[in-house]
């Protein structure tokens, strides 16, 4: 038997094999199918939540470009309120209904403020501050009939209640990060009493007040980089030359070749993909004191088309945010005719530079 009729008769087993096991491979795709949605959907809500990818759940003029007079100056013209909201001890219980202390972040006492009738996530309750040990937690009062362990969980899968107090949480982190540097608390940390809060606040106190000295000033943007469909394949054909196929090879050695010449773009467009996000990441986390990279989304999680080469975030410093605006117009500028955009988004309470389990509140 020739080289030629081994791989055809293996090609043909392989095909044989692939009908037996068709139906199988069915039941099985749908059974994982299933399992990819809930995984995708907890992966978008955590992108929203935590890693901000979710521009959905953004306030309008967050994406970059042009920003309006009231744009969030960290660090240089924060402006005070005309007093202090509340920070007087709270009953357990409103009309017989028991409550707890959401807890937004951590500030230092003596820049703490929020504005009055700030709304909490529970709009009728509004943002207090806590104090302790020279620290400040940014809270409100919300109902444990919403708020506590098993109605928490069923809440947390009921996607318009988790982007409603997702919003809230991030409205009123906005508007603390205005006035003083926070360390942001993940979504949905409630403590029963206001005197947890505070045994919280003095156990933790070290490394929260480390935290604030090393985030003053400072706040996170991200930049993402998105391939549109077939740029990536563009580049890596254009690394390899024309690829044509040998006209006098058999049928069974064309078969191989072809199988060999796809498995090569596919790795070149790995190469491609991986050296643009490289060299993108390293200009950028020049122009930022600390640089992290995020997984990279699905376009469905993600809403966009193509591939994500870069999901990355960035601590700046509030008095470099031109000089990094000015960078992403340049990279934008210079990708641009490689099919390929530059994504701005930002000033986000620094939640990915929070380093500690305790200081995120995890």
């Amino acid at each position: 038997m020739s080289q030629d009729d081994a791989i055809l008769k293996l090609r043909e087993a392989i095909e044989a094999f692939s009908a037996q096991r068709a139906p199988e491979l069915v039941a099985e795709a749908q059974a994982e199918a299933v399992a990819k949605a809930r995984t995708m959907l907890a992966e978008a809500m955590a992108q929203s939540l935590l890693d901000h990818a979710g521009a959905n759940l953004a306030p309008t003029g967050r994406t970059s470009g042009p920003w309006p007079s009231s744009e969030r100056s960290r660090g240089r013209k924060r402006q005070r309120p005309a007093k202090a909201a509340s920070t007087a001890p709270s009953p357990a219980k409103e009309a017989g209904e028991e409550q707890g202390y959401y807890v937004y972040g951590v500030m230092p006492a003596d820049e703490a403020r929020v504005p009055d009738e700030l709304a909490g996530v529970d709009p009728t309750h509004p943002a207090m501050l806590i104090e302790h040990g020279g620290l400040a937690a940014i809270a409100s009062r919300v109902s444990l009939s919403e708020f506590g362990e098993e109605q928490l969980h069923e809440n947390l899968n009921d996607v318009r209640w988790l982007e409603d107090k997702a919003r809230a949480h991030e409205d009123v982190l906005d508007a603390a990060l205005q006035l003083a540097t926070v360390v942001p608390m993940r979504l949905c940390t409630i403590y029963s009493s206001e005197e947890q809060v505070r045994e919280m606040l003095g156990q933790e106190r070290g490394l929260l007040l480390d935290a604030l000295q090393r985030l003053a000033g400072k706040a996170e943007w991200g930049v993402k980089l998105i391939a549109e469909p077939h740029a990536l394949e563009r580049a890596a054909a254009q690394r390899a030359g024309s690829g044509a196929e040998d006209e006098t090879a058999t049928r069974g050695t064309a078969y191989m070749n072809r199988k060999r010449r796809e498995a090569s773009a596919r790795d070149e467009e790995d190469q491609v993909a991986e050296e643009w996000a490289h060299a993108v990441h390293e200009r950028l986390a020049q122009a930022a004191s600390e640089a992290l990279l995020n997984p990279l989304q699905r376009p469905e999680v993600g809403g966009y088309e193509g591939d994500m080469l870069l999901n990355g975030v960035y601590l700046v410093d509030d008095d470099a945010v031109e000089e990094l605006r000015a960078l992403v117009d340049r990279l934008a500028e210079e990708h641009h005719g490689l099919g390929v955009t530059v994504e701005l988004t930002g000033p986000w309470p620094p939640y990915n530079f929070v380093k500690s389990s305790i200081e995120a509140a995890r």
